[in-house]
């Protein structure tokens, strides 16, 4: 299967998920990137058929572009996507710009219109929130995933007990409310060597920083527990599997999906509230074996079922039906 991916590389961007699937996708299949960022891009190029001529010469099976509805009239990084006679789609993360942020018919329309035949998204919610609309059918779910070169155990000494490292934790956000309650709640506790620091902010990172890339995942290799939240809409956010393949153990709230992803509390995680992550975090400092054997099944469990490959062959999969009928519709 040939797949173009039409868009700016994120390899310097903070969220590493994004350039994650990517990798998958490129290490299983014949994929071709093209945009800013790699090697080759050509910032004249306007349409799709341009970017193709200059990729794979003839139309590919599969291409993945950027969107950018709501926030932009056309919707795409170049012109000409609606008419293209290939299986094409893109991957919506902020289902909420078009759920809450603009009229959700509008993105119907939007999809229609531009005769996109898949949205890959990395959260449950969009698939039941579409169910029984237009385009309900063309949601594959994609939840994030993680590159094991730069998420992974790295045998980093324990030194801290309890790492925090997130949106909304130093700085109140009515996005992550629960986030800032439970950091007030360790400060508190200067019994516990408590790791956190300032958000590193959303701008590309050219340089290293000791909480981006590896180091944000020797980060949390260092601490015996890490804890994340899914905010206000509950989602399972990419810090989730990042931290499990960082082999700690992870404390999280209920997210959507979790039996979906195969979140299972007191085996592979451990599901916390606000009401509870401290006597939880006091019971598994005092039962290292048991913090540790949690530990290390979320550590294999993130590797068998959410790294970057397992989760592109999965995507792959899913295209690879859908291909069968875009053929036929075009014949």
């Amino acid at each position: 299967m040939r797949i173009l991916i039409a868009s700016a590389s994120y390899e310097l961007y903070l969220a590493k998920c994004h350039e994650a699937l990517r990798t998958g996708l490129r290490r299983l299949f014949d994929t071709r990137c093209f945009g800013k960022g790699y090697p080759g891009y050509r910032p004249f190029l306007r349409s799709y058929d341009q970017v193709i001529r200059r990729t794979f010469g003839e139309a590919p099976d599969v291409l993945l572009a950027d969107s950018y509805f709501p926030h932009d009239k056309t919707g795409f990084r170049y012109s000409g996507f609606g008419s293209l006679d290939c299986l094409k789609g893109f991957v919506l993360g902020d289902y909420w710009d078009v759920t809450e942020s603009s009229d959700p018919r509008e993105f119907v329309e939007f999809v229609v219109g531009n005769r996109a035949d898949f949205i890959l998204s990395y959260f449950l919610q969009p698939l039941d929130f579409f169910a029984g609309s237009a385009i309900a059918d063309r949601f594959v779910y994609c939840p994030p995933c993680f590159d094991p070169a730069i998420f992974n155990d790295w045998q980093q000494p324990k030194v801290h007990d309890v790492g925090f490292l997130a949106s909304g934790t130093v700085d109140y956000s009515d996005w992550y409310p629960e986030r800032h309650a439970i950091h007030k709640l360790l400060l508190q506790r200067r019994d516990l060597r408590y790791l956190w620091a300032d958000h590193p902010g959303w701008q590309l990172r050219k340089k290293q920083h000791p909480f981006v890339g590896s180091n944000f995942s020797k980060a949390i290799n260092s601490c015996k527990i890490f804890v994340t939240t899914g905010g206000r809409l509950r989602n399972a956010q990419p810090k989730i599997f990042e931290a499990l393949a960082s082999r700690t153990l992870l404390m999280t709230d209920d997210v959507v999906g979790a039996d979906a992803l195969g979140l299972k509390d007191g085996v592979n995680c451990v599901k916390v509230s606000q009401s509870d992550i401290m006597d939880k975090i006091d019971h598994y400092l005092r039962h290292a074996e048991e913090r540790e054997s949690i530990a290390e099944t979320g550590y294999l469990h993130a590797m068998r079922h959410h790294s970057c490959y397992v989760r592109a062959l999965s995507v792959g999969e899913a295209l690879m039906t859908r291909l069968p009928r875009k053929i036929a519709d075009l014949v």
